[in-house]
């Protein structure tokens, strides 16, 4: 009996694993299929530039002097080469889109298809917050890749990476997405990435990470730190966000944003098993004569949601703006003290922007008019002096800082500042104007 029952056990056993090998001989030829009809819209691209030869010890006018180098004379780098990926997201038209960093300096653009044709490309547009670019190639019988919903992924799902990296043409890894909404990386000004452990290498950026059905579901950005091998970790920017970007490089050649005019900071609240809720993000920095501060936005408002939108943090707010075109029309939902209230705010242009950060170098400053926030009128005092390793300069006042309001309150003074950073009891707020720029500083 004990026999019998021995035999059947062992014939489970092997039939369960029979089974199992012909479910893996299945999924790896599935896998082998997808990548059949990815790897031919996935190219190689190689650029060429040249540029002013940048050196510390050349800088040095001793050695200058010793290599007989005069002061106003550069040493210009040729040939320089570099290789990536690109991705042909239009095979009727022939559009690539790849990373800026690849091609934003580049004297010549070439494009290695997977059947080893070799074209030249020619710069569509590039948008450096998300570091996206497009290229274009005149050639027939191309390849493209179908956007995907990158909306829909779950950390788990299966993910292959395609691209070149190390100059190594199509070259495949597989990997789960092991983290969505990734950010704080530092390599970009928009931030929300698919992080994966898919190999991703140097020469991989610009390439696809592709889902199960071999839709387009993100671009490579790279990993964290490029002069080193895969740490078994990379990012790759989601498609949801990229096709915005290329279609709009492709029609205008750039991606105009709106402009809000505003930082925000995180407020965590109560306790939720362990885990802090969010109850909105504090309104801490507010440009003058932006579209926020002119439409009624307040230093020290605490957005409740955008849209109808709630955000927990600073990041994921800050990207869902950064996507929004100029003049489009929001609704901002508002805390202002213990009132609840909406604002419709209009966007500017992030060009906008750049003119505001260009006056504030010049040597006449000019103020918003007076009837505008309070925080962007300099009415109260100007510190003349911060003293350096000060208790109001670890906080982050400065020299030429104007005061508007101390708790939200004016008029403020020298002495109410010192007050304030001597007080050991609660929390308190200074509110300055620094070039153009109202500043909320907190004090725990």
């Amino acid at each position: 009996m004990m026999l019998r029952v021995s035999r059947l056990l062992v014939l489970a056993v092997l039939l369960n694993l029979l089974a199992w090998v012909g479910e893996a001989n299945a999924i790896d030829a599935s896998v082998a299929a997808m990548l059949e009809r990815v790897q031919p819209a996935v190219v190689s691209i190689r650029t060429a530039s040249s540029g002013i030869f940048r050196s510390e010890m050349l800088e040095d006018p001793n050695v200058r002097r010793v290599l007989g180098l005069p002061d106003n004379v550069l040493i210009v780098q040729t040939g320089a080469t570099a290789t990536g990926s690109g991705v042909i997201v239009d095979q009727q038209n022939g559009y690539i889109v790849t990373s800026r960093h690849l091609v934003a300096d580049a004297d010549d653009v070439s494009v290695t298809l997977a059947d080893g044709r070799v074209f030249p490309a020619a710069r569509v547009g590039e948008d450096v917050p998300t570091d996206l670019a497009v290229v274009k190639i005149d050639a027939s019988n191309l390849s493209a890749l179908k956007w995907g919903n990158s909306s829909e992924l779950k950390v788990g799902d299966f993910v292959a990476a395609v691209g070149s990296p190390f100059g190594l043409t199509q070259t495949a890894t597989s990997g789960i997405v092991s983290g969505l909404g990734r950010s704080g990386l530092g390599a970009d000004e928009y931030q929300d990435y698919i992080q994966t452990d898919a190999a991703i290498n140097p020469g991989n950026s610009g390439g696809a990470l592709v889902s199960a059905s071999g839709d387009l579901i993100g671009i490579a950005r790279g990993i964290p730190a490029t002069s080193e091998a895969s740490t078994g970790i990379g990012f790759a920017i989601p498609s949801d966000i990229a096709v915005q970007i290329v279609r709009e490089l492709i029609a205008h050649g750039e991606y105009r944003r709106g402009w809000l005019g505003l930082s925000v900071a995180t407020i965590a609240g109560a306790q939720d098993g362990g885990t802090a809720r969010t109850q909105g993000l504090l309104v801490n920095e507010l440009a003058c004569n932006s579209a926020a501060e002119r439409q009624g936005v307040r230093l020290g408002d605490v957005i409740l949601a955008l849209d109808g939108r709630t955000f927990s943090t600073d990041a994921a707010f800050r990207n869902a703006i950064s996507l929004l075109p100029a003049n489009a029309r929001i609704t901002l939902d508002i805390r202002r003290g213990s009132k609840s209230q909406k604002l419709h705010v209009t966007l500017g242009d992030s060009t906008d922007r750049s003119e505001l950060v260009t006056g504030q170098v010049a040597v006449t400053l000019e103020f918003p008019p007076t009837n505008g926030s309070p925080a962007c009128a300099p009415t109260g005092p100007v510190l003349v002096e911060v003293a350096a390793g000060s208790a109001a300069y670890s906080i982050g006042l400065r020299a030429g800082d104007y005061l508007t309001a101390i708790n939200g309150e004016p008029p403020v003074s020298a002495d109410q500042v010192q007050s304030v950073l001597e007080s050991t009891e609660g929390s308190a707020s200074i509110d300055v104007l620094r070039a153009g720029t109202a500043y909320r500083l907190e004090l725990e």
